[in-house]
Parts: structure tokens; C-alpha cells; sequence
């Protein structure tokens, strides 16, 4: 008796749980049907990160392949214009300061008195993978890439989120070298929480070439003075040597005036011999 009902509950239970997600998937499918592509999109730039300089400190952890590097620091965020880094080894002293700008590279080695500068078509050599400062900057907060165009398009329903795939995506000319037009042409796949329309998740790579893939996965928020901002960032870059990335952020502020200090001592030794 006790074993017939037991069955009995286990397949009401299922009759619930199937029409739940039923219920919970038509609910989801609804806006899609009556406004389409628009609606999510719109609603995704609604819940943009938006302010004027941003600071955190961080804790991440690097693998390439099976060497694992952990590192602590600080990044400093002009919006749209500048990010500087800051990265140390567990003893607190500075090892490597970075500077990102809409067109250049700049890194300095303090424990090998090393430096380089140049575009980030050197990042793509060392990543394999496409990357500029929007696109960067982009990963780090959990935003669209607002300047790419938008070409063809479609929205789905996967796994309980909403599934934006952009395909053909381009830098808008305004940013874009004249000899560059065709070497930023992007599929991007994009995976939203439904009752935020925060980015969960990001999958990035160039058209035609499966092989070079990004991919950002957004493991947690946190609200820093009303400015929803990720918590931890996961990293998966798709290349001969697999690179991860897993980023963990702490103290974070948000609209204070920033100063970006970077400057190349002049018994630093060039690690790039010729101009990019």
C-alpha cells in the first residue's frame, strides 16, 4: 500500500513539475511573440552598467593549459576610454601594470624590467582569439557591445533563459580603421536572466572560424551604490593552448574621480623589437 502510493505521488509530483516548466516556458516565450528581438535587446541596454569611473580589486586565477597562475590586483575605469591595471603576486608587490586604450596596448614587467606597446592585434596573437577595447571592456562589466552593428538576428528560449544570437556583427565605422572593415565581422551569441535581463553568459567568435572562441560566463552580481556589477567573471578563450580565467572581484567603487598612472622607466628593456 505504502509503495503504491509513493508511486502515485511521484507521478502527480511529475504531472507538476512538466506543467510548471511548461508554464514557465510559455511565460518566457510570450514577450519574444509579441515584440520580438527588439523587446530583449532594448531591455538588455535598459540594464546596462552605466557610470563615469569605476575601481575594484580583484583576485584571479590563470590557467593556460595546465599552468595555473594566481595573481591579486586592481583595475580603474574611465568608461569608454581607458582601463588600467594593476597585477600581484601574493607578496603585495607590483608585478606588471597594464594600460587599455580605445587604439593601443601598453604593458610594463617590473620583475624583469621589461615593456611593449602597440595595437591589440597583438592580444589576438597571444589569445587567439579578437579582442578591442570595447570588447574588453565589455567582459569586464557584463555589457552589450554597443559599438557593433546589429545585422541579422534571432531570439530563442534555452535552458530557462532568453538566447540572443547576432550574426554579422561589425565595429561601427566611427571606431574602425579604413584597412580593419573586414577583420572585426563577429557572431555573438548572447544568454539573458529573465528577471533581470542581465548577461549571464557571452560566446564570441569571428565568422567563418569556429576554432577562435570567447567565451564570459557571469557567476554572480552585486549592487555597488544602486550600479548592478559583476561579481565573478569566468573566462574560456578557444585556442592551440586553452586559457581560463577566473576573476572574483572585492571592494568596487563606482563614480569617483581616477588617476591613471603609467609611465615606462628608461632602463626598461622593449619586448617588441619592431613597431606592430
Amino acid at each position: 500500500m505504502n509503495k503504491r502510493l509513493g508511486i502515485i505521488l511521484l507521478f502527480v509530483a511529475g504531472i507538476f513539475y512538466m506543467t510548471s516548466c511548461k508554464s514557465t516556458r510559455s511565460a518566457l516565450k510570450r514577450p519574444i511573440k509579441e515584440y520580438g528581438f527588439d523587446y530583449l535587446y532594448s531591455k538588455m541596454l535598459e540594464n546596462q552598467v552605466e557610470f563615469s569611473y569605476l575601481s575594484a580589486k580583484f583576485n584571479v586565477v590563470y590557467y593556460q593549459g595546465k599552468k595555473k597562475t594566481e595573481l591579486r590586483g586592481q583595475f580603474r575605469i574611465k568608461k569608454d576610454s581607458l582601463t588600467w591595471v594593476s597585477l600581484s603576486p601574493a607578496l603585495g608587490i607590483e608585478a606588471a601594470r597594464i594600460l587599455l586604450s580605445n587604439d593601443s596596448v601598453k604593458f610594463i614587467n617590473r620583475l624583469n624590467k621589461t615593456y611593449f606597446t602597440g595595437e591589440y592585434n597583438l592580444i589576438d596573437s597571444l589569445l587567439n582569439t579578437s579582442l578591442d577595447y570595447s570588447i574588453l571592456e565589455a567582459m569586464i562589466l557584463g555589457n552589450e557591445l554597443t559599438q557593433y552593428d546589429i545585422n541579422k538576428f534571432r531570439a530563442s528560449i534555452d535552458g530557462g533563459l532568453y538566447r540572443i544570437t547576432i550574426q554579422e556583427r561589425r565595429k561601427i565605422k566611427n571606431y574602425l580603421k579604413t584597412d580593419e572593415v573586414s577583420s572585426k565581422v563577429l557572431v555573438q551569441n548572447i544568454w539573458l536572466n529573465p528577471d533581470n535581463f542581465k548577461i549571464n553568459k557571452v560566446e564570441l567568435k569571428e565568422l567563418g572560424d569556429d576554432n577562435r572562441k570567447l567565451e564570459v560566463m557571469y557567476l554572480d552580481y552585486h549592487d555597488v551604490d544602486g550600479v548592478i556589477l559583476p561579481k565573478e567573471v569566468q573566462i574560456n578563450i578557444s585556442a592551440s593552448t586553452p586559457i581560463d580565467i577566473n576573476i572574483k572581484f572585492g571592494k568596487t567603487e563606482v563614480n569617483e574621480p581616477l588617476r591613471f598612472p603609467f609611465g615606462i622607466p628608461g632602463k626598461y628593456d622593449n619586448l617588441i623589437s619592431e613597431p606592430l
